[in-house]
């Protein structure tokens, strides 16, 4: 499977334009977006830059619950050389007239206030039925594939990285993350 994948990535780079002359604009985030949508669990498939590459080794998952209409509690977590490891953090909208421009920290609260706490986390792009979204920031220092599922199709996963490249994403620095089997049976058991 891990060669398939790589090859549908190579794929994606070849049919993708150019990176050059994207860089000089902003990724466009979704235009509309609605917060609740974006609840439950998501499983991270590629990534870089991302807070789960700097110590995690696997399972790398992200649960959003809605707090409110603007904001969201987030919880990630991953398994670390060292065991599981968990985050806690807010993710909420810039304002309603910018859709999928979203902010994320993982700070403790009493920072909140802080805006250097806060990151972009603006949705890029999301596939057919909510299966999968793109994550990406404004500098394209972060970039994610997320999946409603632990193991994202082929040809999902090559038109997430279409896009990234479409938005001037570096999608050769993508890296996939791996999720063992532990996570995979529950998984299973929570998925039709």
């Amino acid at each position: 499977m891990k060669g398939a994948v790589w090859t549908v990535v190579a794929a994606a780079l070849t049919l993708a334009p150019p990176l050059g002359a994207q860089l000089n604009v902003a990724p466009t985030a979704l235009d509309q977006l609605a917060l609740n949508s974006l609840a439950g669990e998501w499983y991270e498939v590629a990534s870089y830059g991302s807070w789960s590459q700097r110590s995690c080794v696997a399972d790398a998952t992200f649960t959003w619950a809605v707090r409110d209409t603007q904001s969201m509690d987030v919880r990630g977590t991953c398994t670390t050389a060292s065991g599981v490891e968990t985050q806690h953090g807010r993710l909420r909208s810039r304002d309603r007239a910018h859709g999928g421009q979203l902010t994320i920290r993982f700070a403790p609260t009493i920072l909140t206030w802080l805006p250097a706490v806060w990151n972009d986390y603006w949705v890029l792009a999301r596939g057919a039925d909510d299966r999968w979204l793109l994550i990406g920031d404004r500098r394209r220092e972060r970039l994610s594939v997320l999946s409603r599922w632990i193991a994202l199709d082929e040809a999902a996963l090559a038109q997430a990285i279409g896009a990234a490249r479409a938005q001037g994403f570096d999608v050769g620095r993508l890296v996939l993350l791996r999720h063992g089997p532990a996570m995979a049976r529950a998984a299973s058991a929570a998925w039709p």
